[in-house]
């Protein structure tokens, strides 16, 4: 069957958990029970393939909830226990909810075994895992592989016809393997390949193809030609990438064959691009659908520069030149700052004073404001800008019209662009009219993290907690609360806002009963995402709401109230976070030991009560009661002795 048995039990306690998404009408553990009976006596009808898709499809919609439920305390376990599961749909769902449920370093090798997976939905699966891990080595990935996988189907596909191995024109070594990962790259002419053989080995092999050279002594030679390859100069992925260049022969374009270490998956890495031409998928017969093109944008006026370089030039200055032809000149100012009469001066303040499109960072949180501005343009210039997501074939985010680019323009996402990689690029018209040009900026977003910080971890019940934040959003909505931990988001026992402050210090009172708990944070009252959390604990018995007896050498005044007598009460404020102290100033009481001042839900009858306080007998004073802890409208009211008959005052107050 598609996952142990042993998993039934919890899946069926899932199920129930997962409330109305999960569909109730029959018993899933009498369903995969049923299913492994039948398939026992039966195992190659069409009756056991029915029930097996029936118990998979079952399988899969649970483990998916299990993500929804974002619960990790309770569900990261069954999640690992059916990353490996034979079936390829129960694997994707599993890597969706582990994504969900924020994998750790611990999942990293599952992680990194799933991306060279066969089926192409379930490395999608790993690949967003690795996306939202906060393991580096795990983030390393999204640098190596920055386009998520497209889906082909969760059925495997043999990695060997994954591509035609007609068009590359000479065999592998031995034991090479095509990194599916990839399989994307096959509609930009580029197919890669992993072994484990040593890199000299593998260099030798290459050398019987032609001469093998630096990739970036071919950047210096023949510009045009490593311009096909500029991204295995990347040193955080690729070691030392060397190449052969294949000369066209034929139907075959220019080839250059890449050999490097591959510094994510711990192997020897071999690459084949192609200068456009040849069909690279699979031949006909073999199952597996085409990848829709999501080519980038070409600035062919940045590699089309690449011919500058010059073989004379120290190596630091030629490398930081080429990193700012590949940034669209980004870092011009600081290549003349650092080498003002260096080798390639001229051509760094030739692209300072060119038309650019300039950012004011290159890596945004998913709360920041993007802000981009124009220089060297000519005066009436127009332009339309556009954001596109690199992570789903440049497809447009947002857009604007700039009738006047010599000032600034800001797109205030608002959380709506999902961490990934996007261009900014600008067509701009002269007013003199002619053909656009085309400028681009690459940026990235993340999500926005949070820092909490305590004096202490371990609190009495009720104890007032100072907690210490810094990177929050800045919105008026953005909060901070104590949970228990390991509950949903949603979850909080109090909290309290931070005023729209990015940092400061907030203070709200420790949960009541003792236990394990967390402080969290949230931006903009959004509980999809986790911001922050700090691991605290309640120790000792549980609190007591605070009640003052009336004292017993109070004298009673002579006589019984009038019916229509009435207090004034009033309050410090009247929007309370959960459990924060309400100032209570009351005038007119009766004077009795037993007048006193309750809290209670608004509209709830005269003798529920959820705290009070005795007035001591005084006519006139102050008294403090705590905020309940749940968000909701509540009234403060006050009594004579001790009669409920009769409401004497009241003043109504929020609990936010």
């Amino acid at each position: 069957m598609p996952a142990p048995k042993a998993l039934a039990g919890v899946l069926v306690g899932l199920c129930c958990l997962a409330g109305p998404a999960m569909p109730q009408a029959a018993d899933p553990l009498e369903t995969i029970e049923a299913a492994e009976a039948l398939c026992a006596d039966q195992p190659d009808s069409i009756a056991c393939a029915t029930a097996r898709l029936q118990s998979e499809a079952l399988m899969v919609q649970v483990i998916a909830e299990a993500g929804n439920t974002r619960d990790r305390g309770a569900f990261i376990d069954l999640v690992r226990a059916v990353l490996t599961d034979p079936s390829p749909a129960i694997r994707t769902s599993a890597f969706y909810a582990l994504a969900k449920l924020q994998p750790d370093a611990a999942d990293t090798p599952a992680i990194m075994a799933a991306l060279q997976d066969p089926a192409s939905d379930v490395r999608g699966a790993a690949w967003a895992a690795a996306f939202l891990s906060p393991d580096p080595v795990a983030r390393r990935v999204v640098r190596r592989v920055p386009e998520r996988p497209e889906s082909t189907g969760t059925e495997p596909s043999d990695p060997a016809r994954a591509y035609d191995p007609a068009a590359l024109g000479f065999a592998l070594p031995e034991g090479a393997a095509y990194l599916s990962l990839t399989a994307d790259r096959r509609n930009r002419f580029q197919l890669e390949f992993l072994t484990p053989e040593a890199a000299a080995d593998v260099t030798g092999w290459a050398a019987t193809l032609g001469p093998v050279v630096p990739l970036t002594d071919l950047l210096a030679t023949d510009p045009a030609a490593a311009a096909l390859a500029l991204g295995f100069l990347d040193a955080e992925s690729f070691g030392d990438p060397q190449v052969v260049r294949l000369p066209p022969e034929g139907d075959r374009p220019l080839r250059l064959v890449l050999i490097y270490g591959d510094l994510v998956f711990g192997q020897t890495g071999i690459a084949v691009v192609f200068a456009g031409g040849p069909a690279l998928f699979p031949p006909d017969g073999v199952a597996e659908a085409t990848v829709p093109d999501a080519k980038a944008p070409v600035d062919t006026a940045a590699l089309a520069r690449l011919s500058v370089l010059k073989p004379d030039a120290p190596g630091e200055e030629s490398d930081l030149f080429v990193s700012i032809l590949l940034a669209d000149g980004y870092g011009a100012e600081d290549y003349l700052e650092l080498y003002p009469e260096g080798a390639y001066a001229k051509e760094a303040r030739a692209i300072v004073a060119g038309p650019r499109l300039i950012l004011d960072d290159i890596n945004y949180s998913d709360t920041d404001i993007i802000t981009a501005r124009f220089a060297n343009l000519p005066v009436g210039a127009t332009a339309n800008l556009a954001i596109l997501n690199a992570s789903d074939a440049y497809a447009t985010e947002a857009s604007q019209f700039v009738s006047d680019t010599t000032v600034a323009t800001q797109f205030d996402t608002e959380g709506r662009l999902a961490p990934g990689v996007y261009l900014l690029q600008a067509e701009v018209w002269s007013p003199d009219g002619g053909d656009p040009i085309t400028l681009s900026r690459d940026f990235s977003i993340t999500a926005g993290l949070a820092e909490l910080a305590t004096d202490k971890t371990d609190f009495a019940p009720g104890e007032t907690i100072t907690v210490r934040f810094s990177g929050m959003s800045g919105d008026d909505q953005d909060y901070i609360s104590t949970a228990l931990a390991g509950s949903e988001n949603a979850s909080y026992a109090t909290y309290a806002y931070t005023g729209g402050l990015r940092e400061g210090s907030v203070t709200l009172p420790a949960p009541t009963t003792p236990g394990d708990y967390e402080l969290r944070a949230f931006f903009r009252e959004d509980e999809t995402v986790l911001r922050a959390s700090l691991p605290i604990t309640v120790l000792g018995t549980a609190a007591v709401a605070e009640v003052i007896e009336p004292q017993e050498n109070v004298v009673p005044p002579a006589g019984e109230p009038a019916p229509d007598a009435r207090a004034t009460l009033a309050l410090d404020k009247t929007i309370y976070a959960p459990g924060e102290k309400i100032l209570v100033t009351y005038s007119g009481m009766f004077g009795d030991r037993y007048d006193y001042v309750t809290t209670v839900v608004a509209g709830a009858p005269w003798n529920a009560y959820l705290s009070y306080v005795y007035t001591e007998g005084a006519l006139d004073g102050t008294a403090t009661l705590p905020a309940p802890n749940e968000r909701g409208t509540y009234e403060v009211r006050a009594f004579f002795k001790e009669d409920e008959s009769i409401l004497r005052g009241s003043a109504t107050f929020e609990v936010r």
